[in-house]
């Protein structure tokens, strides 16, 4: 049976969960304060906020409150120069879009084209003119 060295919990647990909790320094911060490794320190942060689920904590994540999506009939009618922008922005992401893929599929034949003809077809970067 391991039993655990119980030493350094008992030397730093206590002043580890308050550093965190008064002064809010980071894991890693607390590992240059404190002789102690990041998992250590972790663990026994999150063993804490199982034991005291009323102590906020720092690093628990929080859900974030989701937008709230307008339907079409609540919303206000927009003046016609915002839509054109709008529709002006929709048309640029969808070119950037396909320049994109197209990019890709440039990417991808010339990787094909070199594992084929076992010839390196892609410019040096720093080559000299």
């Amino acid at each position: 049976m391991f039993v655990y060295q119980t030493q350094k919990k008992e030397q730093y647990y206590d002043k580890v969960i308050e550093a965190r909790l008064q002064n809010g320094y980071s894991v890693r911060r607390l590992t240059k304060i404190f002789p102690l490794s990041k998992h250590t320190i972790e663990r026994w942060i999150a063993n804490f906020a199982e034991d005291n689920p009323e102590v906020p904590i720092m690093g628990k994540r929080v859900a974030k409150p989701r937008p709230v999506i307008v339907e079409p009939e609540q919303r206000q009618e927009l003046p016609d120069d915002v839509q054109a922008l709008q529709a002006e922005l929709a048309r640029v992401k969808e070119e950037l879009r396909k320049e994109k893929l197209r990019a890709d599929a440039y990417d991808t034949m010339i990787d094909i084209a070199e594992d084929m003809f076992k010839v390196p077809i892609r410019k040096k970067a720093g080559a000299k003119r």
